[in-house]
């Protein structure tokens, strides 16, 4: 894991009456572990909003789950 980063290449936000699912697709570069190719997902309250949780938790998309949106 000498030369490794990652890209963000798209996010999706799911909006519902009392959630929102944020999807980011992560494009692994270099010599990065398995795991960090693909799309991770998160579920906020609704509260939130897309522009804060885009500020915000974004930025930790690495410690999300592994899962697709389902469109």
């Amino acid at each position: 894991m000498g030369n490794a980063s990652s890209e963000i290449k798209e996010i999706r936000f799911v909006i519902e009456k009392e959630l929102t699912q944020a999807y980011v697709l992560v494009n692994a570069i270099g010599d990065c572990p398995t795991g960090v190719q693909g799309w991770h997902h998160k579920t906020f309250p609704a509260l939130r909003s897309v522009l804060d949780i885009t500020e915000n938790e974004v930025k930790n998309y690495l410690d999300w789950s592994l899962e697709s949106p389902k469109n």
